[in-house]
């Protein structure tokens, strides 16, 4: 028997392609990451290269954080694993923080993987359900691939925006 596809499973995925998030965070920041390798002390993070302050962010960043907050627990014991590798190979805060968020896209993918998966499933069981993943699976494609046009297109916007938006959180402590 085969297994059929789920364009809810596979679609809730998708999201992490809108760059939602780098348009509400400051730019790359490499110097604060030099802070933080020579001892520094820093009440925000570094996310994907950038300062983080939970705090500070928008509201929209803030949801983005709490819903991937499982997938978050989930890389953990990844980034414990792999903690020892960056310290061998002398990466530091900044490189770190990329790896950090490519391990976050993972398993935030996995977590939404599974709720779309969940998702397609419930709704097969019911009568209706089938009505409203026909249209899902039928554009499937379609949405996915103007969804992966418009970030193309969307990411050195975004990027220029973050660029001469220049750091936006003042009150974020540094010693």
């Amino acid at each position: 028997m085969r297994q059929k596809s789920s364009g809810v499973g596979f679609g809730l995925p998708a999201r992490f392609l809108v760059p939602d998030c780098d348009c509400h965070m400051s730019p790359p920041a490499p110097w604060l990451g030099e802070f933080l390798d020579k001892g520094g002390w820093s009440s925000a993070t570094l996310f994907a290269g950038r300062p983080f302050h939970f705090h500070y962010e928008s509201m929209v960043m803030k949801l983005l954080v709490l819903v991937d907050f499982p997938s978050m627990l989930a890389a953990l014991p990844i980034g414990s694993l792999i903690s020892p590798l960056m310290s061998a190979v002398h990466a530091g805060s900044f490189i770190g923080s990329y790896v950090g968020a490519l391990i976050e896209l993972v398993t935030a993918s996995c977590q939404w993987l599974a709720v779309g998966f969940a998702v397609d499933r419930r709704l097969e069981s019911r009568p209706w359900g089938t009505s409203v993943l026909r249209p899902v699976n039928k554009y499937f494609f379609a949405v996915v691939t103007i969804v992966l046009v418009l970030t193309v297109v969307a990411v050195p916007l975004i990027n220029k925006r973050s660029q001469e938006r220049g750091f936006q959180h003042g009150a974020i402590s540094f010693h």
